[in-house]
């Protein structure tokens, strides 16, 4: 028997082929998902700093089978974005399908937001010196003497716009309160926001404090003065002076009139008149003298000692 229309018939079949092969099965059925993907930035260049708040997450919407949902979680998305090439100042990214890592069976239809902008600050080094705070007072008739940081600068980090501000760092406040010796105590350095040490970075440092007594002025009246190392017959007008001194009370209150020695050294005078301000005076280290009065007349006469 003689088909009709064979031609016709054929291409039927296989039109009627194609939408069998091609129509969604119930497997197959698709949908649209959103997922909330961590966004990571690599390769900031070691010399700057991300000042902004940077962008944590962001939206993508994805399609795919609906059997396959229950297989499909968040920490299989990722955003990286790459910051090589960044330079102090704001700079916009654009956050590309390609900037997102998903499985391959999984169509990105949306991203949300797709830019994201940055502001980049230099990283500057710097050498600060530390500068110790005290809290309280040392004992009655005591001072410091002394305070030696150890170490006594640090060399730091930190955003250009903080550590061009700043020529020193403190320590937290250091408890001094009635110390009557030499001590030595651990101080904690206060480290402004974005400034971290590089080296030394020890958690404490060492701060070594000296007191000693407290210094206190005395005046000494009518304290003889010697001669010596004299060829000629030599007068001097006033025959004592008056001094005042300045040191430690505890060697102070125990020293006294006869224990200054004040002499002068006429060594070299020639017969003649002359004026001093004031005579040698030999004293302990610790004692200063802050005035001496009044100034001294002499007379060598042209009549040596016999």
């Amino acid at each position: 028997m003689k088909l009709k229309n064979p031609i016709q018939k054929l291409l039927s079949v296989c039109f009627a082929i194609a939408i069998w092969a091609f129509a969604p099965s119930p497997n197959k059925e698709l949908t649209e998902v959103k997922f909330f993907v961590p966004v990571s930035y690599v390769n900031l260049p070691k010399e700057l700093a991300i000042v902004s708040d940077p962008l944590q997450s962001i939206s993508v919407s994805v399609e795919l089978a609906k059997n396959e949902l229950a297989q499909v979680h968040p920490s299989m998305f990722q955003v990286v974005i790459d910051l090589e090439g960044a330079h102090q100042g704001d700079k916009e990214y654009e956050i590309s399908r390609k900037a997102v890592s998903a499985p391959d069976n999984i169509r990105i239809l949306e991203i949300e937001p797709n830019l994201v902008n940055l502001s980049f600050e230099e990283i500057i080094e710097k050498e600060l010196t530390i500068k110790p705070v005290f809290l309280g007072e040392p004992a009655q008739g005591y001072v410091l003497e002394q305070i030696t940081m150890i170490p006594p600068s640090v060399r730091t980090k930190g955003l250009i716009s903080e550590l061009s501000k700043i020529e020193q760092l403190n320590t937290k406040a250091v408890n001094i309160e009635g110390i009557d010796s030499d001590i030595e105590m651990l101080a904690h350095i206060i480290f402004p926001k974005g400034v971290t040490a590089i080296e030394p970075a020890p958690e404490y440092y060492t701060v070594q404090i000296t007191v000693g007594s407290e210094p206190i002025n005395m005046r000494f009246l009518n304290i003889p003065i010697g001669i010596m190392n004299h060829e000629y017959v030599t007068k001097i007008n006033p025959r004592s002076f008056n001094m005042l001194v300045r040191g430690p009370r505890s060697l102070m209150e125990n020293f006294k009139k006869q224990d200054i020695q004040a002499f002068i050294d006429l060594e070299g005078y020639k017969p003649g008149n002359y004026k001093i301000k004031a005579p040698t005076v030999r004293l302990p280290v610790e004692i200063q003298i802050q005035q001496m009065w009044p100034p001294i007349d002499i007379w060598v006469k042209n009549q040596k000692i016999e």
